[in-house]
């Protein structure tokens, strides 16, 4: 028996707007990388906590396989990599032992997987803003500390395009819909307690 088809015209991308809107904001106040008073200190520290975070959900990601058949390259949409080399700069020793998140969201099959992608391909959209504001506040720039937050560049537009497609193909059914929405909603509340627990001194 197959799952019941979705009887709506509301995209998957426009319930995961509305329906993950609250835990966004809420992300949001707790980073505080929009600060006037945002000090390269504190910049550092979010740069630390995300490689935390997304050193093992890549990792788990990863794992699951069978992501190129859904038109998406794992690989490509890399945010560790950046997150090291800004860390680099900006004088972070021994990137490799900073402490890492395990109280992660289910990723247990590509469903689970495309939720927890929509929170990490969404931030790349909002981290544009960001890019500008810490480059004006900290004079950080994309090649000096400011990799992450620049994203995919002039490509941002494009790649999130690429993975919307790619999404709303794959969640053509209520149930598989239900279940990227809960756990892109679970993405953001485990990624905003670990900000909140501060395990990055």
């Amino acid at each position: 028996m197959t799952s019941e088809p979705v009887a709506t015209n509301r995209s998957i991308l426009a319930r995961l707007k509305d329906e993950t809107r609250p835990e966004h904001d809420a992300i949001e106040q707790v980073l505080g990388l929009m600060d006037e008073t945002l000090m390269l200190a504190t910049y550092r520290r979010r740069l630390e906590q995300f490689h935390g975070f997304y050193r093992p959900v890549e990792e788990r990601l990863q794992v699951l396989g069978g992501w190129g058949k859904h038109g998406i390259d794992l690989g490509a949409r890399s945010k560790v990599l950046l997150l090291e080399a800004d860390l680099r700069v900006l004088g972070t020793e021994a990137v490799e032992n900073l402490p890492v998140c395990w109280e992660l969201p289910d990723l247990t099959d590509v469903v689970d997987g495309f939720g927890c992608l929509y929170v990490l391909e969404g931030s790349t959209l909002g981290s544009q803003f960001i890019s500008r504001h810490v480059q004006k506040i900290l004079g950080v720039t994309p090649e000096i500390g400011g990799r992450y937050f620049h994203g995919y560049g002039e490509r941002t537009g494009e790649m999130w395009r690429e993975f919307g497609a790619a999404l709303t193909a794959f969640a053509v059914e209520r149930e598989t819909q239900d279940r990227i929405v809960e756990n892109a909603i679970a993405t953001f509340r485990r990624l905003r307690g670990w900000f909140q627990r501060g395990h990055v001194s």
